[in-house]
C-alpha cells in the first residue's frame, strides 16, 4: 500500500518542490525524493538508515538517491546510514536551495512560482522527457525492495538494529 502511493506520487505530471526543514530519515527521505526540487536548512538532517536498521532501502530510493547525489555518495549514504545536515546534503545535490529555517517554506513557495511563470505545457513535456522511464525503474525497484525488505523483516539484524536504534546505541549485527 505505502509503495503504491510512491509509484502514485511519482506519476504526478506537474513539478513538485518539497520544502524539508527538519528530519528526511528513512521513508521521509524517500518521500522528499518523490519531488523535483528540494529546499531546505542547515537544521534538516538526511538519512538513508535502511541499512543501519537491518534492512534493504525502500520508497524507491534505490532508484532516486544514486539518481540524484551519483552512486558513490548514494552508497555511501545508504551502507553508513549516516545522517548528514542541510549544508552537506545541498553541497551533494540533495538539496537544491539552502535557506535559513524560517524561509523554508517561503522559499519554496518562491521556486514554485518560478517554475509557474514559465508554459504549463512546455515544463510537462521537458519534465516528461527528463524523467522518462522513471516510473517504471520505480515500479521496478519498489517490487525487488519490498521482496528484500519482507525477508530482512524477520531477521535477527532487523531485530538489532531497531533495539540498538531505541536505545541510540550502534548495533551489534551477526549476519542473522
Amino acid at each position: 500500500p505505502l509503495y503504491g502511493e510512491a509509484i502514485r506520487m511519482f506519476s504526478c505530471s506537474k513539478p513538485v518542490v518539497a520544502a524539508v526543514q527538519g528530519p528526511a530519515i528513512g521513508g521521509g527521505l524517500g518521500l522528499a525524493l518523490v519531488a523535483d526540487f528540494r529546499v531546505s536548512c542547515a537544521e534538516a538532517r538526511f538519512s538513508a538508515n535502511f541499512n543501519r536498521l537491518g534492512f534493504h532501502p525502500g520508497f524507491g530510493l534505490s532508484v532516486t538517491l544514486p539518481r540524484l547525489v551519483g552512486m558513490q555518495q548514494a552508497s555511501l549514504l545508504f551502507f553508513t546510514g549516516r545522517r548528514i545536515g542541510g549544508a552537506e546534503a545541498h553541497a551533494i545535490g540533495l538539496a537544491d536551495v539552502l535557506v535559513a529555517q524560517d524561509q523554508v517554506g517561503n522559499a519554496a513557495a518562491a521556486l514554485a512560482r518560478e517554475i509557474a511563470i514559465s508554459a504549463p505545457l512546455a515544463v510537462q513535456s521537458t519534465r516528461a522527457t527528463l524523467r522518462a522511464g522513471l516510473v517504471e525503474q520505480i515500479r521496478s525497484a519498489v517490487a525487488r525492495e519490498s521482496v528484500e525488505q519482507n525477508w530482512q523483516f524477520n531477521t535477527a539484524d532487523f531485530r538489532e538494529g531497531v533495539a540498538a536504534m531505541a536505545a541510540r546505541r550502534e548495533p551489534r549485527f551477526a549476519g542473522e
